[in-house]
């Protein structure tokens, strides 16, 4: 049994787990509660630098949202509890939200919708398995089926292997996925660090015509990415209570499409 189980097996047979029921705030500082007191490391984006996603949710106020990396499904019940708070009020486009979180790894999917379920969020928050490469294809078709229009997504958390950060950042390009006004967070930009990904977002349009051309996309040749896509951007660093090193999040916006 791995310490993803093991967090499962200490939340499951908490005495509190009653109080946890529909409450996605308990259900986060329970995990915190474990983390803290094992001192172990868990692949979680942590309460300071979630606030500062929730910060840019709040500035758009999303309808649709995608994760790439759901893990233990820390991000998404943190998120999906946002997400249904900034769309609480009963309107038509407000009842379309959803929060989709895509992870390859089959274990980890099962203890995150054990965790999603128990935090109340089984209706705002979907889990979709299989590695996004092969799955957002198909997403995007169906929202495009399900919607009876394009629709693109609103708001994107990166958190997954970060060699595949650029690689299905230019899937969600070529699928039309990412349109002006979308927001892109990016986690662990110092640490472990993704190089690839900021010089790929902050690159010209001219340089990420090259790279688009010349580097074959590991998540499906097909899936070249869009050199157009005008972005803006900034990295901001957070440093998170109780641990020695800064990390930092990289904040992107689609601005336009350029023509040409």
């Amino acid at each position: 049994m791995g310490k993803e189980q093991d967090l499962l097996k200490y939340i499951e047979s908490s005495d509190n787990y009653e109080s946890l029921k529909n409450n996605p705030q308990k259900v986060i500082e329970a995990i915190e509660e474990y983390l803290n007191t094992n001192k172990v490391g868990f692949m979680t984006i942590g309460l300071q630098k979630g606030e500062l996603i929730i910060e840019e949710m709040r500035k758009v106020s999303p309808q649709i949202m995608i994760e790439l990396g759901c893990y233990i499904g820390y991000s998404a019940i943190l998120f999906g509890n946002e997400l249904r708070r900034l769309n609480a009020g009963g309107t038509k486009a407000s009842a379309d939200f959803k929060y989709y979180s895509f992870e390859a790894n089959e274990e980890f999917a099962l203890i995150a919708q054990k965790l999603i379920d128990l935090a109340g969020l089984s209706e705002e928050v979907e889990i979709i398995i299989g590695e996004a490469g092969t799955t957002l294809p198909e997403f995007e078709q169906r929202l495009n089926r399900e919607k009876k229009t394009y629709t693109p997504v609103d708001f994107v958390f990166i958190d997954h292997w970060k060699d595949l950060y650029v690689p299905d950042l230019r899937v969600l390009e070529s699928l039309n996925l990412i349109y002006p006004g979308t927001v892109i967070c990016a986690d662990n930009i110092y640490r472990p660090g993704a190089p690839e990904y900021v010089a790929y977002v902050q690159s010209t349009p001219q340089e990420r015509q090259k790279h688009n051309q010349t580097v074959e996309n590991r998540s499906g040749k097909m899936y070249a990415g869009r050199w157009n896509v005008l972005y803006d951007l900034r990295t901001v660093p957070v440093k998170t209570a109780g641990r020695d090193f800064e990390d930092a999040v990289e904040i992107t916006r689609c601005v336009e499409y350029l023509s040409g």
